[in-house]
C-alpha cells in the first residue's frame, strides 16, 4: 500500500511553459508532503525539484496537426510506454500538464485503469473544439484551470474543478516598469540604460521558430531604417535554438543590431519597450509584464485549413481572448508578413497613446489572474487523491 506521507504524483508537461506551471505545483505539494516523489516527463525546472524524468520533454514539443501526423508513431509509442510505466506504479495522482492532445489520452488509460487523473491547463473549448469536453470528462478525476472564466464550462459538465489563476502573475514583479529593475536587466543583457530595445520571441519550439524567424527577420529589416536606436534582443530557450537563429541572422540580416541571448524570456521583456511576439503563453508573459506587443502566428497549411474551420473566437492572443476584445494587434497566416508587421511595431513606437492603452488592460488582466497558483493547486490535487489533508483556507 502506497504511504500517504512520501505520496508519488506522475506528471508530464511538454513544453517549457509546461515545466514553469508543473515546478510551481511540484512546489506547492512539497510543502505539503516534503517526501513526496515526483515521476514522469518535464523540463529543466521540474527536474531541479527532484522529478524523475523518463524521456526527453522536447519529444512532445510539437506543434499543429501536420506536425503531429509526421510525429505520431513516436507519440504512441511513447504514450504507451509512460501508460504501461505508471500503472505499474500506482503514483497517488497523474497530473498532465497542457499538451492535451498527448496527456488526455494518456489520462484515459490510466483511469480506466484506476488511477486518479487530473489535466492542468484547460484546452481551449471555449475558442475552439468545444466538443473535446466529453473526452475530458472521460478522461480525468478533476481540472485544474488557470482562467475563472473556464470554471463554469466544467460545472455546467459535472467535471470537478479548480480554477488556481496563473503562476505567471504572481512571479511577475508587481511593478515591472520599476527603473531599478528594467535597469538591471538592461545589465544583464550587456545593453546601456539610454537604449531602447525591442524583444523578439519567434518561440520555444524549434518548429515555431523555423516559421517564425524569418518573417521576424524581414520586419526587422523593414524597422531599421525608420527607428536606427533601437537594439533587437532575441532570447534563445536553447543551444540548438540558439545555433538555428545565428545561422538565420548571419543568412539573412547580417547588419543589424540583433542580440541572441540564453537568458529568461521574462529578463528581455524586463529590459524591452515594446515586444514582438509569437501566440502562445508568452503573450501571456508579456502582458504580465506590462509591455506593448504585435502578436504573430504562421503554422503548416493544413494545420491552418482545419483550425480556421473549428474556431470559435476570432483571436488567437490570450490578452485578446481575456478581453474578448482587441486589445493587441494580430497577424495570423497570410497576414503575418513583414509589411505589416513593421507598420504595427512602428505604431506602438511612436504613439504614446496606443502603447498606454495596451498597458491599462494588462494592468487590469494581472489583478484578474493572481492567486498562489502553486499552494491552490497543490491542494486540489491531494484533495482527489483523498491525501487527507485539511483544505486551505
Amino acid at each position: 500500500m502506497l504511504n500517504q506521507h512520501e505520496p508519488v504524483f506522475a506528471l508530464v508537461a511538454g513544453e517549457l511553459s509546461g515545466d514553469t506551471l508543473g515546478a510551481d505545483l511540484m512546489q506547492g505539494l512539497l510543502d505539503l508532503y516534503p517526501n513526496a516523489r515526483f515521476v514522469g516527463i518535464g523540463g529543466p525546472k521540474m527536474q531541479a525539484l527532484g522529478l524523475e524524468s523518463w524521456a526527453d520533454m522536447s519529444q512532445l514539443s510539437i506543434m499543429g496537426f501536420a506536425e503531429v501526423i509526421k510525429h505520431l508513431p513516436k507519440l504512441l509509442k511513447l504514450r504507451a510506454h509512460l501508460a504501461a510505466r505508471i500503472i505499474a506504479l500506482k503514483p497517488h495522482a497523474f497530473i498532465g500538464i497542457d499538451a492535451p492532445d498527448f496527456n488526455l489520452g494518456l489520462a484515459k488509460k490510466l483511469k480506466q485503469a484506476g488511477l486518479v487523473t487530473l489535466h492542468y491547463v484547460s484546452p481551449s473549448i471555449w475558442a475552439w473544439r468545444p466538443k473535446r469536453i466529453h473526452k475530458i470528462k472521460n478522461s480525468v478525476s478533476g481540472m485544474l484551470v488557470l482562467f475563472p472564466f473556464e470554471e463554469a464550462i466544467y460545472q455546467q459538465h459535472q467535471i470537478p474543478v479548480t480554477c488556481v489563476g496563473h503562476p505567471l502573475a504572481q512571479q511577475v514583479a508587481n511593478n515591472p516598469d520599476e527603473p531599478a529593475l528594467i535597469s538591471a536587466a538592461k545589465t544583464t543583457l550587456g545593453i546601456t540604460n539610454e537604449q531602447p530595445l525591442m524583444a523578439v520571441l519567434p518561440g520555444s519550439r524549434l518548429s515555431e521558430v523555423t516559421s517564425m524567424a524569418p518573417v521576424y527577420l524581414a520586419t526587422l529589416l523593414k524597422l531599421h531604417p525608420r527607428f536606427p536606436a533601437y537594439q533587437f534582443v532575441i532570447p534563445c530557450v536553447n543551444q540548438r535554438v540558439y545555433e538555428l537563429l545565428a545561422d538565420m541572422v548571419a543568412h539573412q540580416a547580417p547588419g543589424l543590431p540583433i542580440k541572441l541571448v540564453q537568458v529568461p524570456a521574462q529578463t528581455v521583456m524586463q529590459a524591452s519597450d515594446l515586444v514582438l511576439v509569437t501566440s502562445g503563453t508568452a503573450t501571456l508573459e508579456t502582458a504580465l509584464m506590462a509591455r506593448p506587443m504585435v502578436i504573430a502566428i504562421k503554422v503548416h497549411p493544413l494545420s491552418y485549413w482545419i483550425m480556421k474551420r473549428m474556431a470559435l473566437l476570432p483571436w488567437v492572443g490570450l490578452p485578446n481572448i481575456l478581453a474578448q476584445q482587441t486589445i493587441v494587434p494580430e497577424f495570423i497566416q497570410h497576414d503575418a508578413r513583414a509589411d505589416k508587421l513593421a507598420l504595427a511595431l512602428g505604431q506602438l513606437i511612436i504613439d504614446s497613446q496606443v502603447r498606454d492603452a495596451q498597458r491599462q488592460h494588462f494592468y487590469q488582466l494581472k489583478q484578474t489572474l493572481q492567486r498562489d497558483s502553486g499552494r491552490l493547486a497543490a491542494q486540489a490535487v491531494s484533495e482527489l487523491a483523498g491525501l487527507n489533508k485539511a483544505k486551505v483556507s
